[in-house]
């Protein structure tokens, strides 16, 4: 048992180290050394090398002598691998809060998030759900739930992210009525509300926050005071921002009640 676990954790702070390393890639004008990323990780460099090798061979990094370079197109969107792996205990928490206002006979929207996937693990027990989602693995994971009625919106897909975008992709969801719509951001700010990072990923929150009755923001608190091109929505105009802080829920309740 001791076995397993120890082999968890060290999966866990591989999947960390990767994803850091890809932000350090962003925070670095996309180019950084073997050296700056053991001296910033605390690994040897051979650590980082393996790990280089593995995000190469996901054509997320291109390695250089001595170091590495970020390939533009992952600057904005990590895999789906590595984000559902990110703050997995925030996630948790989140989706617990959020699997509350999940009831029996609704119709609800989950986007691509890594964080609507952790929601959509906790959803038990709940009669005569119908699910829309333009997210591939959320459509496999409740496709065996009993109780579970799903509709994929098509499109383009995505393989990184495993979802689907699109022109094609908005037009089926405009066509939808749900109860609620559990979506998730790029960053989240109280002076300027939730953002994306690209144009196709604000047209899909977009179609599914203007065809909800509710409407709930899922993301963690490592989101907050950050801002990205592509305004989503004020956060006002959220049912609900839910986070994994107590204090920050409390503030954004303050916020979205008024």
């Amino acid at each position: 048992m001791r076995g397993m676990r120890a082999e968890r954790c060290n999966i866990m702070a591989m999947h960390d180290r990767k994803d850091l390393i890809l932000e350090i890639l962003r925070n670095h004008s996309r180019f950084v050394t073997v050296e700056q990323l053991s001296e910033k990780l605390f690994v040897s460099g051979a650590t980082i090398r393996r790990d280089l090798a593995e995000l190469e061979n996901s054509k997320l990094i291109q390695r250089t002598r001595g170091g590495a370079i970020l390939l533009e197109s992952i600057s904005t969107e990590a895999p789906m691998v590595l984000r559902e792996n990110r703050n997995e205990m925030q996630k948790q928490i989140i989706a617990t809060i959020a699997r509350e206002y999940i009831k029996d006979g609704m119709t609800v929207f989950m986007d691509s998030s890594s964080t609507a996937f952790t929601l959509a693990r906790n959803i038990e027990q709940i009669g005569n759900l119908k699910v829309i989602t333009n997210n591939l693995k959320i459509a496999w994971l409740l496709s065996e739930r009993k109780g579970v009625t799903l509709l994929c919106a098509g499109g383009w897909l995505k393989e990184r992210s495993m979802s689907f975008f699109g022109q094609s992709t908005v037009q089926f969801i405009s066509r939808l009525n749900a109860d609620a719509a559990f979506i998730s951001a790029m960053g989240f700010s109280f002076a300027n509300g939730s953002s994306d990072a690209t144009e196709e990923e604000y047209y899909i929150k977009r179609a599914y926050i203007l065809n909800s009755k509710n409407k709930y923001l899922l993301v963690d608190t490592s989101k907050q005071d950050k801002e990205f091109m592509y305004r989503t929505s004020p956060l006002s105009a959220f049912t609900r921002v839910i986070t994994e802080s107590r204090e920050v829920n409390e503030r954004l309740l303050q916020l979205v009640s008024k």
